[in-house]
């Protein structure tokens, strides 16, 4: 059994990544199909806007967690309504926190905001974090993610995030400190907002904006906390054997490691397996030959696992049990 991928300290977080096509749906759906099969409460989540979650497992999915099996459940998170989720979330925190600021238009600045480089990964960030607040109500938690770029952006945002934290609550509190010498001098101000009198906060502790902050932060370094802790969270590869997969998995393990994230496990997926000779296939092996030398020479310290090309896909429950099983422990698909 491969302990990694079990519940060590309360929950296990599971992420599994791969270059779209390479069957990396399918190997999270047989992880946490063989996980809940031992006797873990397992969920999976989809994160991938493009969900087939659903149709590996037939079954039919929503926001809401499913019970497919005994200890399984399943679900696919709708990245449009997510996104919505966390503009109104923003939005309502910022006119808390600026009413005095009556002026500036939140309502256009936002339905802009919704179309913002980034805004995507937050809001999938957010969501990773709403789960594993939750954490404990699960042994293992298997995330199926978007293909890989978009993944490693949202595995790198904490560490980013917390860096840009640092700096606004520093700038927060230079603000601070200046409105406090002005009020020395000029004494308190106050605003009429719609008949109520307002004054600018000049502590830490009575200013909404830095409260925010400082919140803000303490989310990020949990999130942080449990996708960088090798006893919390593994990250699970999936390629084909071919070069291009080869490179963007690659670059992934390099990425991972610059931000503290423990991948485990690769799984090279759809191997080419024949009983005789095929002459057409010679070029195509030699190629899948080379590739498979080239992991062994190139993940160091990484469990690898070859699964086979199967003559049919793989889906529905027993057939997912059969392949959590080689991925789990190793055992023969019969």
């Amino acid at each position: 059994m491969r302990e990694y991928l079990l519940p060590k300290e309360g929950f296990r977080v599971l992420f599994v990544i791969g270059k779209g096509g390479v069957g990396k749906t399918t190997t999270s759906a047989s992880i946490a199909v063989g996980l809940a099969e031992r006797g873990y409460k397992t969920m999976i989540v989809s994160l991938d806007p493009a969900h087939n979650l659903g149709d590996v497992l037939m079954e039919k999915l929503n926001d809401k967690p499913k019970k497919i099996m005994d200890n399984l459940y399943a679900s696919e998170l709708d990245m449009e309504k997510l996104i919505k989720a966390y503009l109104k979330h923003l939005e309502k925190n910022l006119k808390n926190m600026y009413r005095y600021l009556t002026v500036i238009n939140l309502e256009k600045y936002f339905e802009v905001l919704s179309y913002s480089p980034g805004i995507e990964e937050y809001a999938t960030l957010e969501a990773i974090r709403e789960i594993l607040v939750k954490g404990e109500d699960w042994d293992v938690i298997v995330f199926d993610t978007p293909p890989t770029g978009l993944t490693l952006r949202v595995l790198a945002l904490p560490k980013i995030s917390l860096i840009w934290a640092d700096k606004l609550i520093d700038i927060r509190r230079k603000i601070l400190q200046r409105r406090r010498v002005i009020a020395k001098i000029n004494g308190e101000q106050e605003y009429d907002i719609d008949g109520e009198k307002f004054k600018l906060p000049k502590e830490e502790a009575e200013d909404p904006v830095m409260k925010e902050l400082i919140q803000y932060k303490e989310e990020v370094e949990f999130v942080e906390n449990v996708i960088t802790n090798p006893s919390k969270s593994s990250v699970v590869a999936v390629m084909n054997p071919e070069m291009l997969p080869l490179y963007e998995t690659r670059r992934a393990y390099e990425s991972l490691k610059k931000f503290n994230v423990p991948l485990r496990l690769l799984v090279v997926n759809k191997v080419i397996q024949l009983k005789e000779d095929i002459p057409e296939l010679r070029v195509k092996l030699e190629a899948q030959r080379k590739v498979l030398e080239e992991i062994g020479n190139e993940f160091h310290g990484i469990d690898v696992i070859t699964l086979p090309m199967f003559a049919e896909e793989p889906r529905g429950v027993e057939w997912l049990k059969r392949l959590g099983g080689m991925i789990l422990e190793g055992e023969r698909g019969s």
